[in-house]
């Protein structure tokens, strides 16, 4: 049974030292600070626009959630191809999302896609889910989950570059301090 006396003897550091070394997770933290930074604009308040605030929140939570979904998907590499991990992923987040397009009434709709619309939606799931969930499950099972999860900081900076590019969103020195924390946070996780 292991003591708590010192943190060298807890069973979550233990957990936690097989994944990430106390740089990765140093760095971990820097990245999500910085994602923080970059989210907000260097400032916490949101007059009157609940939707953004949520959905901020949500963007903040993507990195966490796509870490733990990462490693629980590794743990079940040990045993199956990355091929067909994606393949039951998929299969499961489709079943899952037939109860909500039930409740919103547009499973209906199924029928009268065009087939510009059907292909499409083939594209979306060949390359954005398939092609896409197997290369990320491939790259982690060479390099490991924690410096493959530290690149989902960076989702932030992806999506403000299209957003100066396309709509001519407006860059402040925050939004740059941000994105200068999420480079070096994810360093500190990738280095050697």
């Amino acid at each position: 049974m292991p003591t708590f006396a010192g943190s060298h003897n807890c069973s979550f550091y233990y957990n936690i030292q097989g994944i990430f070394s106390e740089k990765q997770f140093f760095g971990i933290g820097v990245a999500a600070l910085g994602t923080v930074i970059v989210v907000t604009g260097g400032t916490i308040r949101f007059p009157g626009n609940q939707e953004f605030l949520l959905g901020s929140l949500v963007l903040l939570c993507t990195p966490v959630l796509w870490a733990t979904y990462s490693l629980v998907g590794k743990k079940i590499m040990d045993k199956y191809s990355p091929f067909l991990v994606v393949a039951y992923v998929n299969v499961l987040g489709g079943l899952c999302l037939i109860p909500f397009s039930l409740v919103e009434n547009s499973f209906c709709q199924l029928f009268t896609v065009s087939l510009s619309g059907w292909l499409a939606i083939l594209y979306l799931a060949i390359t954005c889910s398939l092609l896409s969930y197997y290369i990320w499950f491939h790259v982690m099972k060479q390099v490991g989950a924690a410096i493959t999860s530290s690149f989902m900081f960076a989702e932030p900076l992806v999506t403000l570059s299209f957003a100066i590019m396309f709509v001519g969103e407006k860059v402040s020195m925050f939004i740059f301090a941000g994105g200068f924390l999420i480079f070096i946070g994810v360093y500190l996780v990738a280095r050697k």
